[in-house]
């Protein structure tokens, strides 16, 4: 019996999940506390835009978006 699954694997859920580690740590690094990083991440791994959101300690605005594909 052959048990090879030939069908393609659906990784939404792990891009998803690479977009939120990544704009997580990205809003980290710029000084934003934990909770506004974990709505910014969310936000960008839903939409791929964050929107702006306070960052370098309440004294800057950021955004996190992707760049169109070329």
């Amino acid at each position: 019996m052959d048990t090879t699954d030939t069908r393609p694997r659906d990784t939404r859920g792990a891009s998803r999940f690479r977009d939120f580690m990544r704009a997580y740590r990205k809003a980290r690094q710029w000084r934003c506390s934990w909770v506004p990083a974990t709505i910014v991440a969310t936000r960008f791994a839903l939409t791929g835009d964050t929107g702006l959101f306070t960052s370098w300690d309440g004294w800057g605005c950021s955004r996190i978006y992707r760049s169109p594909r070329r």
